[in-house]
């Protein structure tokens, strides 16, 4: 089973690095932190996270340069040095989500999902309302093959976005694990509606749609990947293999994995 790239999710959004306000014109701290920030914007994340270090030195105290820092230097890939800078946020206020936030996001991407898990259960215990967190929690409870877990998760962050593709399609993808494929073909056909030039979408809801016996949606689902990506040699498989079987009894019998087809990614 294929599992996203987890440094793909976490670095996404320059966002993630936190802005300081001037307290005043003596505060050393300010200025390495705009230069860190800018060039963070210019993912120079190695010099970004030196300027964060001048800023750690003028203000060892403040937790926004350890953050800072730790952000710049997981997305430079240095995933030890990072955790050291989170570890610090988490010393310094443990009452607070973002330090074991940040940990627990790492150690996603180091795939220790079980202290991930322990790290993301303080932050949302600090933060109900982390929505981040959850999504990241989801993760690991699926990459555990704790569907149900997983399920909760994906399901609070719908509640806030309706139409996330990524929680979509990985609780779409728990379901299916599970074989509530009437809930995973519900998920999926979200999906497609909200990205319906995306040929994966149509390749899950069809291997879902197959699994539950609907051959005939099925069939146009994997005839819809072709035309979206003509020559796809799993979809021209899948459907020569539901073609050649004969309707299942009242249609209510599962279907069958092409022999030699791979389920989808939670991707």
């Amino acid at each position: 089973m294929t599992y996203p790239k987890p440094l793909l999710l976490l670095f996404g959004s320059l966002a993630l690095f936190v802005a300081t306000l001037p307290v005043s014109a003596q505060d050393d701290s300010v200025e390495p932190t705009r230069k860190g920030i800018e060039l963070a914007k210019q993912k120079k994340y190695d010099q970004a996270a030196e300027e964060f270090s001048q800023a750690i030195k003028a203000d060892p105290q403040d937790t926004k340069h350890y953050l800072n820092r730790g952000k710049a230097l997981k997305a430079a890939g240095k995933l030890t040095e990072a955790e050291k800078d989170f570890t610090k946020v988490v010393e310094l206020q443990p009452e607070r989500a973002e330090g074991f936030s940040e940990r627990g996001k790492l150690k996603v991407a180091q795939k220790n999902f079980e202290g991930a898990i322990e790290d993301l259960d303080e932050a949302i215990s600090n933060d109900e309302d982390d929505i981040d967190s959850y999504r990241f929690r989801a993760f690991a409870h699926i990459s555990k093959n704790d569907f149900e877990k997983a399920i909760e998760d994906y399901s609070k962050v719908l509640d806030e976005k309706v139409d996330d593709v990524q929680a979509l399609e990985r609780r779409g993808f728990a379901y299916r694990s599970l074989k509530q494929y009437d809930k995973a073909i519900e998920d999926f056909s979200k999906l497609v509606k909200a990205t319906p030039k995306d040929a994966e979408a149509y390749r899950r809801r069809g291997y879902a749609y197959s699994q539950s016996g609907d051959n005939e949606k099925a069939l146009a689902d994997y005839r819809k990947v072709v035309e979206l990506k003509p020559g796809d040699a799993d979809a021209e498989s899948r459907i020569k293999a539901v073609e050649a079987r004969k309707p299942a009894a009242g249609g209510a019998s599962p279907a069958a994995v092409p022999s030699g087809a791979s389920a989808p990614s939670p991707r």
